[in-house]
């Protein structure tokens, strides 16, 4: 006990001379260092701790994990992270002024400033969405050309074709929209349509001509329309597609794609028909039409191997469907009529840029058809069907269905019908997207004068009917105001926004067909319809 005792009071001691000579040392120091010692020391603690931080993350990130994954809802939070591409300005032909920073691409479209446009791009390593199943030749990087066969569409005879689909890459779009008449309000309309269209998707991935349902407070005005989920799954998809948007890369739209596209592949019947029967008996082929354009041009933009056998189906069952003078109409094998023709005309062309055997005899047979509702010996006027008389609507629907079939640019009845339709749009007065829609395609297609004149007016004229402000029918197009649509009444709201789109995206959706104003098709041999009319 005594020894304790002595240890104890020494230490005591200790500790009472080294707070006697602190004491001390603070009183000899100046004010401002008495001040100061508190929070220099707090800080200089704390910098320690952040130092430590520092090297144990330096330690982790040069370990790094194999793969970066992302929740697919988190992801596209990360739609808007851009960046100024300096090959092409963000490959954006409008923009003007460089950026130090990457500029975002608001929510709010009517904020976006019209000189700086950007395109996503996020970290190679990171991937949205469900993970993608691709064709051997896409997985090693060998590009597809698409147009690879022999049916007879369009520009044959040439060695190396391009894709008539490689104009909806970015760097692309932004020079085809320069060159051939697109502004920098029209692609705002354009990303306007897309969100509307893409806000008003059902949760199980397909769309409803009559989109109500989808809609937020305060919601669209409420437009009855037909029945078809497959024609409105498709019509919702195309523009979505035209724009360059796909289910495979990242992007705002890849969510609602793969969604789309699921929902058409888990529709389609074993027959290889999209359509539910939801519609009555004249939407069945209009339906699967539709809806095999939107798997053909997924499969054509993506390879996507898991799209080839439903896309294949679809062509047997539209190839099967075919009547026996060369026509389609609502059901499958009934006699032709122009409108349903050109759909699966269409589908068959979307067909064949994927690499999807298309039968000659079909393409034989689908001209056949044409000769028969041609009104005069030159193809340059056409009826709905045989024997009735010659409209515009049908003529330019026809004469569009021509130029994929491979009437060279001069070819007398393309030439005469292809005035007909100005001279008719010049004096018409009547909204009738569905006509516009083809008369926009032959058009372009010629790129002469009329062409010029009737871009300036469509293009115009479909910006101004959009919707505009913060309703949730903001992008869309009323089908009854500010006028009423030709089929307005009957289709609806999707209908006539998808179609505006499309109409919209004719500078970039499709390669020009014809190499220069007044030259020669691209390809070579003329069809022996294109030399004399009727075969």
């Amino acid at each position: 006990m005594p020894a304790r005792s002595r240890q104890r009071g020494a230490w005591e001691v200790g500790c009472i001379q080294v707070r006697w000579g602190w004491r001390r040392f603070e009183r000899r120091l100046p004010e401002w260092v008495r001040q100061t010692l508190p929070w220099g020391s707090s800080l200089l603690a704390h910098a320690a701790l952040l130092f430590v931080l520092a090297v144990v993350m330096k330690i982790a990130q040069d370990q790094g994990p194999s793969a970066i994954e992302i929740d697919p809802v988190i992801g596209q939070l990360r739609d808007d992270v851009t960046s100024l591409k300096e090959s092409d300005r963000a490959g954006d032909s409008f923009t003007t002024l460089d950026a130090l920073e990457p500029p975002s691409l608001p929510r709010d479209l009517n904020s976006v400033d019209d000189t700086v446009i950007a395109i996503a791009e996020l970290p190679s390593e990171v991937r949205l969405g469900p993970d993608v199943d691709l064709e051997p030749e896409v997985m090693a990087g060998v590009m597809v050309s698409g147009l690879t066969t022999n049916a007879g569409f369009g520009r044959r005879g040439e060695a190396g074709l391009t894709s008539p689909i490689l104009g909806r890459s970015k760097v692309e779009r932004a020079k085809l929209v320069r060159r051939e008449g697109g502004t920098v309000e029209s692609e705002k309309a354009v990303e306007r349509g897309l969100d509307w269209i893409a806000r008003h998707q059902r949760p199980d991935g397909g769309w409803s001509l009559n989109t109500q349902a989808m809609c937020v407070a305060p919601g669209c005005p409420e437009r009855p329309a037909m029945q078809s989920d497959t024609a409105a799954t498709g019509l919702a998809l195309l523009p979505l597609l035209g724009a360059g948007h796909t289910h495979t890369e990242p992007g705002r739209y890849q969510k609602a794609i793969y969604g789309g596209l699921n929902w058409l592949v888990a529709a389609q019947q074993p027959d290889g028909s999209f359509y539910l029967g939801d519609g009555g008996a004249h939407a069945q082929m209009y339906s699967h039409a539709i809806g095999t354009m939107a798997i053909c041009e997924s499969y054509a933009l993506t390879k996507d191997k898991r799209l080839r056998e439903p896309a294949r189906k679809a062509v047997a069952f539209i190839t099967r469907s075919q009547h026996v003078l060369g026509g389609w109409r609502y059901q499958a094998m009934a006699e032709g009529d122009t409108s349903v023709h050109g759909w699966m005309l269409f589908a068959l062309r979307s067909a064949d840029i994927g690499g999807i055997p298309v039968p000659k005899k079909v393409v034989r047979g689908a001209t056949r058809f044409l000769n028969s509702v041609s009104a005069d010996k030159v193809g340059s006027a056409y009826a709905y069907m045989p024997g009735r008389g010659a409209s515009a609507t049908m003529t330019a629907e026809a004469l569009v269905c021509r130029q994929i079939l491979g009437w060279p640019r001069e070819t007398p009845g393309l030439l005469q019908g292809a005035a007909r339709v100005w001279a008719d749009l010049e004096q018409s007065e009547s909204r009738n997207i569905y006509y516009w829609y083809y008369a926009t395609q032959l058009l372009h297609n010629m790129r002469d004068k009329s062409w010029e004149k009737w871009n300036a007016r469509v293009r115009d004229g479909l910006i101004d009917l959009q919707v505009k402000g913060n309703g949730c029918d903001a992008g869309s197009w009323d089908p009854m105001l500010p006028s009423a649509d030709e089929w307005g009444d009957s289709a609806g709201r999707l209908y006539t926004t998808s179609l505006s789109l499309l109409t919209l995206e004719v500078y970039y959706r499709y390669l020009p067909m014809y190499k220069d104003r007044g030259g020669a098709i691209e390809g070579g041999e003329e069809t022996e319809t294109a030399k004399g009319g009727a075969e």
